[in-house]
């Protein structure tokens, strides 16, 4: 199997997908209407990431205005193997500075879309880096000083899936029952737009929505046939969390978190998915009937208030069962060997300490601090295994991102039995209301200016990142030196 056959077999059928159709289905008197599940098309070689904005058909019969990589939302997936030299140049034809972030890959510092490094209105600026980490659903996206919730809510994001011809003998599903979901969350009040205009409330708990997006389709519905789907969902959204679950309580299999595959599948009846965050679960729809509808939903949890609230209901996709045809993919009793650091090989233990003040701009903390470009807070020795203390002193989530590098989350509140999607190798964690969560971190591959910041992107614009330094005391740049099963 080829590199480009995991999105719909290829990006003529992708594009197929792109025209909405509308849809009704159901059994026993229930119908459904809504929308078909696009498919954004895969970047192909040589060609460029332009910039601009576009409009395009969200809803069927309007437009929308966004802002779009080659005018398309979401923007194109990129889809490379494992040992790739991946290479694009990205012309910014925007009236604001810009840059892409390759959320989860490890690539030199001039290559992270470090907000100081923007491509100004007019410039273009050639991304290019070696792809040599595991195989992945990992993603891009905007990072422009205060604008990265702007751009990413208006639809600069995208896939970046890294695959591996080693997965093939795993027996996964592949083709077209390997299959990409980005969930995100609009204002119905503002349909057919995109409007973004946070107010202080929506700066305090972040942008939120009541309308969900699935692949940039509202009313998603996929029609899929009886046997077992792999979905590589990622939670797009600007500030909401996810619970994700199916509507009739069954199982499904948890396979993948941010960063690749986990040991074992573990089957689970929901997962949480906080902002940045990656899963990958499988899904077995061999038990129902033709005819028979799945929804995909998002269940209710304890979060804010407000006139969307963070822990709402929602349904997110409807699977409709229309086929007997076979993946012939399996649920395979081992998936990967991930060597998991030892505690004792701690060499320095860091706080990180989450607050937000009240009063005007700047209200999201880290260590009291706001961001500044020109100011480095912590420097960090290469090929040092570290114990990082995110203590949240906020009645809010903070999904935590580092550039950089993949760790592995060791426990919440002292609690290191944790739940079976912390467990892996991550790039961002989830920490809760009045919760301390513990990661460990070693940075094996690259020297330079990275970030720590909340992925929650309003609190990202409004300050809630530092800068990082990461020094190789040898000056010699070390490329691969993770545990031997990365």
């Amino acid at each position: 199997m080829k590199r480009r056959e995991f999105i719909i077999k290829s990006a003529i059928a992708g594009t197929a997908l792109t025209i909405p159709n509308i849809f009704s289905f159901g059994r026993g008197g229930n119908k459904v209407v809504g929308n078909q599940l696009r498919f954004p098309p895969v970047l192909q070689p040589g060609e460029n990431l332009v910039l601009q904005t576009s409009n395009v058909e969200v809803w069927p019969g309007t437009t929308t205005e966004v802002i779009a990589l080659n005018s398309s939302y979401p923007s194109p997936s990129i889809i490379v193997n494992k040992g790739d030299n991946f290479s694009v140049l990205f012309e910014n034809q925007l009236s604001e500075e810009a840059t892409i972030h390759w959320h989860g890959l490890l690539v030199p510092e001039l290559m992270d879309g470090h907000p100081k490094d923007a491509v100004m209105p007019g410039n273009s600026y050639t991304y290019t880096f070696p792809v040599f980490q595991r195989a992945g659903t990992y993603f891009y996206h905007s990072h422009a000083h205060h604008l990265t919730a702007k751009h990413v809510y208006k639809g600069f994001a995208g896939f970046f899936i890294v695959d591996d011809e080693d997965e093939i003998t795993l027996g996964l599903p592949r083709g077209e029952f390997d299959v990409p979901l980005v969930i995100q969350d609009r204002r119905s009040v503002n349909q057919p737009q995109f409007i973004y205009q946070p107010n202080m409330m929506d700066e305090m708990l972040g942008y939120l929505g009541d309308l969900p997006l699935i692949n940039g389709t509202p009313e998603a519905f996929f029609n899929v046939q009886k046997t077992l789907y792999r979905f590589r969902i990622l939670n797009g959204s600007n500030a909401r969390l996810y619970k994700l679950a199916l509507s009739d309580n069954s199982n499904f299999w948890l396979i993948s978190t941010d960063s690749g595959l986990k040991e074992q599948p573990a089957q689970m009846n929901n997962v949480y998915l906080a902002p940045g965050e990656r899963v990958d679960i499988l899904i077995d729809f061999s038990a129902y009937t033709i005819g028979d509808s799945l929804l995909l939903k998002t269940l209710p949890f304890q979060g804010s208030g407000g006139a969307y609230p963070q822990g709402m209901q929602m349904d997110l996709l409807t699977f409709n069962i229309v086929g007997n045809g076979n993946s012939n993919g399996i649920v395979p009793a081992n998936l990967s060997s991930i060597e998991y650091y030892n505690i004792n090989d701690i060499e320095r233990t860091r706080n990180f300490t989450l607050t937000m003040d009240m009063m005007g701009g700047g209200m999201h903390k880290i260590n009291g601090l706001t961001f500044d470009m020109n100011r480095i807070d912590e420097t960090i020795n290469m090929n040092e295994l570290e114990e990082w203390r995110f203590v949240n002193n906020t009645d809010e989530f903070h999904p935590m991102h580092i550039h950089g590098v993949l760790f592995q989350v060791y426990s919440r509140n002292g609690n290191t039995n944790l739940p079976p999607n912390d467990k892996g190798w991550k790039d961002t964690v989830l920490v809760n209301p009045s919760e301390t969560v513990s990661v460990l971190v070693k940075f094996t591959d690259y020297s330079g200016n990275y970030l720590l910041h909340c992925h929650n992107l309003e609190h990202e614009d409004d300050g809630m990142m530092i800068n990082i330094q990461i020094s190789n005391p040898t000056n010699v740049e070390t490329e691969n030196h993770n545990p031997e099963s990365f």
